[in-house]
């Protein structure tokens, strides 16, 4: 409700006084979701469910929209409500913002539902001849199922190397190191690996290699190839492979001073043994 006032602008157009307002709910946008898993993280695992069970999860594709469908929203939402469904920014895959929601996945440790959603949903596990382009390459947005033209559904379109990019080299770390590696124990800087890997993505011999703060080769030996996250996974000893010898630790933690000597880039190799 509002009412007019005698008063008029430049061009003759009288003001209004709003009097009232009525909220009207529009449909989901994946960014909801986001901040919600953020701050309510003993409701991940429902907030997922139901992402997962609404418009914003592309069934055919395995990943996740930015927006449900907005085909009986008003244009006054703006340019997302101009592009065909499925493309740009109205209902597409906008690969920053489904990386975003992955993150958070991983950040609440749902682990079992991240990597349930990790090879569909990820660009390196993409078939090229559908993407369109290498799979070593990020989009802004892949179209999906809600285009009209089925040939273009998992294609990415618009090359770009930077938000996308931040969110999956958080995601990375999380998987190979975990959140928090080095803390302070007694005045004494400690390092202890925490990685959340899934078996398959072991070699056949078990073993999985990362570049540990891009100067330690860190080689996980997991020879029952089990998830690392898994109830009793724990790592049982690490080997340091210092320049004229080799020191082992026994237990998840690398104590002074050689968690120092990690961070300051003296060590060149670590070898961890998971039990």
């Amino acid at each position: 409700d509002y009412a007019t006032l005698d008063a008029t602008d430049g061009q003759g157009r009288p003001y209004v006084r709003p009097l009232a307002f009525e909220p009207r709910v529009l449909p989901l946008f994946l960014e909801g979701p986001v901040h919600a898993l953020k701050v309510a993280a003993d409701e991940a695992s429902a907030i997922h469910d139901r992402v997962r069970e609404s418009d914003l999860y592309d069934r055919k594709l395995g990943m996740y929209k930015v927006n449900a469908p907005l085909a009986g929203e008003s244009h006054e939402l703006g340019r997302c409500r101009a592009f065909t469904p499925g493309w740009l920014e109205n209902e597409s895959i906008w690969l920053h913002m489904e990386y975003k929601y992955l993150l958070e996945l991983l950040r609440a440790g749902l682990y079992d539902a991240f990597f349930a959603d990790f090879r569909s949903a990820l660009v390196p596990f993409f078939d090229p001849a559908i993407y369109g382009r290498s799979p070593l390459e990020n989009s802004s947005f892949i179209v999906s199922s809600a285009h009209p033209d089925e040939s273009l559904h998992g294609a990415g379109f618009v090359a770009r190397l930077s938000g996308a990019t931040a969110e999956f080299l958080s995601i990375w770390t999380l998987m190979m190191a975990g959140a928090q590696p080095f803390f302070m124990q007694e005045g004494q800087l400690q390092l202890a690996l925490k990685p959340a890997l899934p078996g398959w993505l072991f070699r056949e011999d078990g073993t999985l290699t990362f570049k540990f703060l891009g100067q330690c080769t860190v080689t996980y030996h997991n020879p029952e190839r089990c998830d690392t996250y898994a109830e009793g996974m724990r790592i049982r000893r690490s080997v340091l492979h210092l320049d004229n010898e080799d020191v082992t630790i026994e237990g998840p933690v690398i104590p002074a001073p050689y968690a120092e000597q990690v961070r300051a880039g003296e060590i060149a190799a670590i070898s961890v043994y998971f039990a």
